[in-house]
């Protein structure tokens, strides 16, 4: 079989090749493995190490690190809407630490500075460092500045020039992403501006000093809660021109993203001294809860802002304040042992209030105690106060009650003084006020003295120096006035206007149920159209028409009296009284009966205890004489006495002088014709000089 021996032939030279092959491979490996092979790929190992730290060393060195992160820094920035620039911007590795010398902050469209950095440091920690990623997240765990101004206006829109910044999240896959949550500031040496031109208000914080670190770090950041420390002094505050310097503020608490505990805040100007404590539960809403204490100086207060007021003493608060926003609540207690507001005094004053306020719009409800108001010639004894006010800045509407002790007015005194349903406005400097229902113990002047006063519906104004009052009615239960009472006294539609020195009292009417003096009783005295002015020098009375229903006088029963334009002056110790006319319907004693009595001007003048009277002609018409007179009884007719005259000296001495004229009559069984004497009383001795008388 030559074919099988030739395909075997042809096999075994194959198998054997393939043999020889393996074998061949098998020493290709070993050879590969070999310590000369080791020995080279180690060193191209080590080469590509040196290569990459010479690399790092040469980016590093010569600040191709520097300026990578730089222009991530520079386009996060430009993103945000800022433009930013600095001197220096050197990066570290060991530690990781970012350095800025004099770097500023500008808006990139209006290109208005925000904020300038004279050195800052800022230590960064790469997150995720070895993983195999394009993009990196830096957190910046620590800043440390020193010298920082930051620039924060509102204009007239209320809109603020960091409108225009847009904080917006990283993306994701950005080559770089700056975290800030885990965040340790340190500020010294800092300097806020600040500004808004709606309210007028600029102020400069300088030398602030800020420290802000977490409470525990190894919390998520979303959980975290900071410490902060912040210290401001000799800042400064410009309301309209007016400046308020120095101005200190400091402040430590707890701060999160949720708000803040605020344990101390301090706030010391020239105006005085606040403290408080509370807690901040919405950044976004402002809520607020805090306990105030605060201490005013007036006198500094008026000498800085523009009151057009002059303000004295020290005001004390203390209380709590919440709110939301531009809304506000405010409960507490204001003291003070003085205070004084242009000529408006307060002494031990203490307020109770709670007060409603959005703005310079406030709702207040509460009570006022002091123990002296004293406002121009006006001094009220222990004042209460009681009810709402209303008001926007200086302007208010009060209703309430009010109650003193005593009150003294250019008047009078008044003591025991009661108002309720009142209403009082304040607006550009002028007072108006209804008080609904007036009730006092006792009014008292120099010369006159009221009890139980009561009024109604009282309309009060004060403008321009002048003082209104008006009231549709006024009652006394009893009235003192010199050497007379006067009891159940009714008085209408009165007017009372004080300016300058100046008092004018007017009134429709006045009404008495009885006058009393220590001869004379008058029963339901009526007076109309009476005026009354007094100044420092007089006082002067006019009275258009006085009537009487009748009176007795030292057993003389007079029957109804009128009397027209009558007028009072009191000047110093003088009084005077005088009469146009006097008429009286009926004159009765026990010797004689009077029909009528009619005195023409009638004076009177009272003058350091001095009574001095006179009149023109007294007609007497006819006199019937009594039996007790005349055996028989008897009757004058036409009688008529001319000017008489009559003086009472204060040691009780006393003249009397008339002309007697007797028309005509009976006495007893005598019939008397025309007589005519000249009548001289002095004491108790009377004379009748050149009698004539048919008889």
């Amino acid at each position: 079989m030559p074919e099988e021996n030739n395909q075997s032939e042809e096999l075994e030279p194959q198998e054997n090749a393939a043999a020889e092959g393996n074998t061949s491979e098998t020493a290709v490996r070993r050879r590969f493995f070999s310590r000369r092979n080791a020995g080279i790929s180690l060193g191209v190992i080590l080469i590509g190490v040196i290569f990459l730290a010479l690399l790092i060393v040469v980016v590093y060195r010569y600040g191709y690190l520097d300026n990578y992160v730089k222009n991530q820094f520079v386009t996060k920035m430009d993103e945000i809407g800022v433009n930013f620039s600095a001197d220096k911007f050197n990066l570290t590795v060991a530690p990781l630490q970012l350095h800025l010398e004099n770097a500023t902050f500008n808006d990139k469209i209006t290109g208005e500075k925000l904020a300038f950095i004279k050195d800052a440091k800022l230590g960064l920690t790469v997150n995720d460092l070895y993983a195999w990623q394009l993009s990196r997240d830096i957190s910046i765990d620590t800043t440390d500045v020193d010298g920082a101004e930051v620039w924060v206006r509102f204009d007239e829109n209320g809109d603020s020039n960091f409108k225009n910044l847009k904080f917006v999240e990283d993306q994701a896959g950005s080559r770089v992403n700056f975290i800030y949550s885990s965040l340790k500031v340190s500020l010294k040496n800092g300097l806020i501006h600040f500004g808004d031109v709606t309210h007028k208000i600029n102020a400069d914080a300088k030398n602030v000093a800020l420290n802000l670190e977490p409470l525990d770090a190894s919390v998520p950041d979303e959980q975290k809660r900071y410490k902060i420390n912040f210290n401001s002094t000799d800042s400064n505050f410009i309301y309209d021109e007016s400046v308020v310097q120095p101005v200190d503020i400091s402040a430590n608490g707890i701060v999160d993203k949720l708000g803040a505990e605020i344990n101390d805040l301090k706030l010391t100007t020239p105006l005085g001294e606040s403290t408080l404590n509370g807690t901040l539960t919405d950044w976004a809403a402002l809520k607020y809860n805090l306990n105030v204490t605060s201490t005013v100086d007036l006198r500094q207060t008026a000498e800085i802002f523009p009151l057009g007021t002059p303000l004295r003493g020290f005001g004390n608060f203390s209380g709590t304040v919440t709110g939301e926003g531009a809304k506000y609540k405010l409960v507490g207690e204001v003291k003070s042992d003085a205070l004084e507001a242009s000529n408006i005094r307060l002494k031990g004053l203490n307020i109770a209030a709670t007060v409603n306020g959005e703005n310079s719009m406030y709702d207040i409800n509460g009570k006022a105690v002091a123990e002296l108001l004293t406002f121009e010639d006006f001094k009220i004894d222990f004042p209460q106060l009681v009810g709402n006010v209303r008001g926007t800045g200086t302007d208010f509407r009060w209703v309430g009650e009010l109650q003193a002790v005593a009150a003294k007015t250019p008047a009078g005194t008044i003591a025991g003084l009661f108002i309720s349903d009142a209403v009082a406005e304040y607006k550009d400097n002028q007072l108006y006020g209804t008080l609904g229902n007036v009730r006092a113990r006792k009014f008292s002047s120099q010369d006159v003295e009221l009890q139980t006063v009561l009024a109604q519906n009282v309309k009060i104004s004060n403008a321009d120096g002048t003082t209104i009052v008006t009231a549709p009615n006024l009652r006394a239960g009893v009235v003192n006035a010199t050497g007379a009472t006067l009891r159940g006294v009714n008085a209408g539609n009165i007017r009372v206007t004080d300016r300058g020195g100046r008092t004018d009292v007017k009134a429709d009417n006045v009404r008495a149920e009885t006058v009393e003096t220590e001869d004379v009783k008058l029963r339901n005295l009526r007076a109309k159209n009476v005026t009354a002015t007094d100044t420092k020098a007089r006082t002067d009375v006019k009275l258009g028409q006085v009537q009487a229903d009748g009176f007795n006088a030292n057993g003389a029963r007079i029957g109804d009296l009128t009397a027209n334009g009558v007028d009072v002056s009191i000047a110093g110790n003088t009084t005077e009284i005088y009469s146009n006319n006097l008429r009286v319907a009926k004159v009765e004693t026990d010797a004689a009966i009077l029909g009528s009595l009619n005195v023409g001007g009638v004076r009177l003048t009272i003058r350091q205890g001095r009574i001095e009277a006179s009149s023109g002609d007294i007609k007497a018409g006819n006199v019937a004489l009594t039996n007790s007179a005349i055996d028989g009884g008897g009757n004058v007719e036409n009688v008529v006495i001319y000017k008489p005259v009559f003086v009472l000296e204060p040691s009780g001495r006393y003249r009397a002088s008339a002309d007697l004229s007797l028309g005509g009559g009976v006495l007893g069984s005598v019939r008397l014709g025309a007589a005519k004497a000249s009548v001289v009383a002095e004491n108790d001795q009377v004379a009748l000089n050149n009698l004539t008388a048919d008889v």
